[in-house]
């Protein structure tokens, strides 16, 4: 008896070539700025990856992101404790204060909360 999966053919599919890309300066990403004057990604990209490393936790999202007095604040979401069935994660918000370059200066835990939880803290 033979398989009706032996006629299959399995060799290497291509895929067709992407469209071409648009110029980095048409989507926002330009080349990289100054060392004085990242961009917005760059910085949001480089705090991420220093709160991880200083705190530990996976970082869930970032709310929000604004221009401060000496360099730029961030509201950051963390997974502070991965659970079985997700919707039970303990999530905490942070505040995160950068200077100018993305290096962050400061940073404040705040509320903690499960993921599915909406308006009280734990």
């Amino acid at each position: 008896m033979t398989d009706s999966n032996d006629d299959v053919d399995l060799r290497e599919r291509t895929v067709p070539a992407a469209p071409a890309q648009q110029p980095a300066a048409d989507v926002g990403l330009s080349a990289p700025a100054a060392p004085d004057r990242r961009q917005p990604f760059e910085l949001i990209t480089r705090a991420k990856a220093q709160l991880q490393n200083l705190t530990g936790y996976g970082i869930d999202s970032v709310s929000g992101f604004e221009r401060a007095d000496s360099g730029w604040h961030l509201s950051v979401t963390v997974v502070e404790l991965h659970r079985i069935p997700a919707a039970t994660d303990v999530l905490a918000s942070y505040e995160v204060d950068l200077d100018e370059v993305g290096n962050i200066i400061s940073y404040h835990r705040g509320k903690r909360y499960f993921r599915d939880q909406v308006g009280d803290i734990l």
